[in-house]
């Protein structure tokens, strides 16, 4: 009698095409972080008020908000491949012509439209992630995509940084040009499918009666950016008031973002079993903590040490929160469910910016005492989240069951 087969516990092979897709991820997310370092330094040389240099670096993540949205009824009627194209081609564009802007009507303008442009990328390529293997899959593809990510949080400050410094405050924002346009030799890892809804309002409706769990992860989202915008853009100006350069600004980035690579190798190659979400209530007190003592910090070495090991822990959130929202959404609601994602996660990239700004306007200090009560917030969902005390109840992939994933 022949024996049974035993099935194999060797994890599924990864789709090749998750590369693609995060290369796109690392020059998307390379192309804005180039600009990080020097954005608040050079709207402060133009002599602008820190209410409107938070509200300039709002805009994009306003315009970014009503894009991300909207991005599900551009991929119904362009396909996903030709979204991604558009959003990177038209980010090129506008990286390029802010530094040439002429009034502050022109800055703030120029920076909506790089949102607008920049917003149909990210639900579509989340879409993708997700849809690139089996559920059993997800955490260790949205690690290894956030991996790539990760990679690009590590160079774009870097060599934003560096430019600032060594050429002009100007020359990271014709480099995220450069960088925008190469990323689109990527864009074949996209699909060129179109999603079945082109009317975006209908699929949200949906999606947030059949799955509330959502909209809390949504909220979560929004108060990780929040504390995370204030930091990138209040950060610069805070260090080189205290003597720093903007290169030791770059590499304060930099640090965080070897960090975050660090915390998404350990995700991707550790057992399904242990999930990321486990660490979301420590994740979001050490994001806070880290960023709320800012102004306590003078050096180099203070401000780079705390980053760093802030990040680390800090780091876990992306991925635990992209799975959450994975496993919660129905697949025919999962473009939505990532423009909501996105959209969340810029309008705290807007609220940190805006308000820290307001707060500035007492000295640079203040926008950090924004950071406690955000943070209070996120631990009080989180704590208060029947996901927490009940157990996480079967999510939609597996109730529809694991098949193949779709065509390459």
């Amino acid at each position: 009698m022949p024996s049974p087969v035993q099935p194999s516990s060797a994890p599924p092979p990864t789709p090749p095409r998750i590369h693609g897709l995060g290369l796109i991820g690392l020059g998307a997310v390379f192309s804005i972080t180039l600009t990080a370092p020097v954005t608040s330094l050079y709207l402060d040389r133009l002599g602008l008020s820190t209410v409107h240099i938070g509200g300039i670096i709002g805009a994009i993540s306003l315009a970014l908000i009503v894009s991300e949205v909207l991005a599900l009824g551009a991929s119904s009627w362009m396909g996903r491949r030709l979204t991604v194209l558009a959003s990177l081609g038209g980010s090129a564009i506008m990286f390029s012509c802010f530094p040439l802007a002429g009034s502050l009507a022109a800055l703030y303008v120029t920076r909506l439209i790089l949102g607008a442009a920049r917003g149909l990328l990210w639900p579509v390529l989340f879409a993708e992630v997700a849809e690139a293997g089996a559920s059993a899959q997800v955490q260790a593809l949205f690690a290894l995509f956030w991996l790539y990510f990760g990679v690009g949080q590590l160079l774009g400050p870097a060599v934003g940084g560096w430019l600032g410094q060594q050429v002009s405050l100007t020359a990271p924002f014709f480099g995220a040009a450069v960088a925008s346009l190469a990323t689109a030799a990527a864009a074949g890892a996209v699909r060129p499918v179109r999603d079945i809804s082109p009317n975006p309002l209908p699929s949200y409706a949906a999606l947030l009666r059949q799955s509330p769990a959502v909209w809390r992860a949504w909220l979560l989202i929004v108060c990780n950016t929040v504390v995370f915008g204030v930091y990138t853009t209040f950060l610069p100006l805070y260090a080189v008031g205290r003597g720093r350069t903007p290169e030791e600004v770059g590499l304060v980035f930099t640090g965080g973002g070897v960090a975050f690579i660090i915390t998404q190798v350990i995700l991707h190659r550790i057992p399904v079993r242990v999930s990321a979400e486990r660490l979301l209530i420590l994740s979001f007190l050490a994001r806070g903590v880290g960023v709320g003592i800012t102004p306590w910090l003078g050096s180099f070495w203070e401000l780079f040490t705390v980053n760093f090991f802030t990040s680390i822990l800090g780091a876990a959130i992306p991925p635990a929160l992209s799975k959450r929202i994975t496993d919660r959404a129905p697949r025919d609601n999962l473009v939505a469910a990532m423009g909501g994602l996105n959209a969340a996660a810029d309008l705290g990239f807007f609220v940190g910016p805006v308000v820290g700004g307001v707060l500035a306007g007492g000295g640079v200090q203040w926008a950090f005492a924004l950071v406690p009560a955000v943070t209070l917030l996120a631990l009080i969902l989180l704590v208060a989240d029947p996901a927490h005390s009940q157990g996480e109840r079967p999510s939609f992939a597996t109730l529809e069951g694991d098949g193949p994933p779709p065509s390459q």
